[in-house]
Formats: structure tokens, C-alpha cells, sequence
């Protein structure tokens, strides 16, 4: 994994929107609704044992199409070019599909 990729260099940005580009279609936008560190172990303790924390990202895009999961090309004005495994969640109340990326 690049070592820049961390919950802090996401976590600025949730509320913001991202172009994600699937590798055979047409880029979208989304919006990153969260960005939450896991909830198994302590900070202390995955910084002590692999020098980071897991964390993972979900991504809603309004009226967007299910799509399969792939890697993406996330692509946002500070953060930069990311190819990220995403998964899709499926539409959720509001009619956005929401696809998920978490970082072990």
C-alpha cells in the first residue's frame, strides 16, 4: 500500500466530492460520506504493530449506476490520482449507489 494512503489524508475531505473512473466506463462524481478508522483494536496499537491504522471510505453517488467492483481511478483536487479497489454497497435510501474501500 503507499504510504501516504492514511484515514488522515481522506478524513479532511469527507462531505467532498471525488471523480471516480472505473476502468472500462465513464468517470462520475461522488461524494465521500465517511471515513472511519477500525473499530477493532486500539490506534496505540496498530501504530505500534504495522505502523498504521485501518480505515476505510464510502462513496455515494447520486443517481449513479451499480457498477461492478473493480479498481478506480479516485481523483480529487488535494488528495490526487488514487487506483482504489472498490466495492459496490448497493443503493441506499436516497437513491445513491455506495461503493466501499477499506485499507487493512
Amino acid at each position: 500500500m503507499d504510504e501516504r494512503v492514511t484515514n488522515e489524508l481522506f478524513a479532511p475531505h469527507v462531505g467532498e466530492r471525488f471523480e471516480l473512473a472505473p476502468s472500462d466506463g465513464e468517470p462520475f462524481e461522488a461524494v465521500l460520506s465517511s471515513c472511519d478508522e477500525s473499530s477493532y483494536g486500539s490506534r496505540e496499537q496498530w501504530l505500534a504493530s504495522i505502523d498504521r491504522v485501518p480505515f476505510s471510505l464510502v462513496f455515494h453517488a447520486p443517481g449513479g449506476e451499480l457498477l461492478p467492483q473493480q479498481i478506480f481511478t479516485v481523483r480529487h483536487p488535494r488528495v490526487g490520482d488514487l487506483e482504489i479497489f472498490l466495492v459496490p454497497l448497493g443503493p441506499q435510501r436516497d437513491g445513491a449507489m455506495a461503493y466501499e474501500a477499506v485499507f487493512s
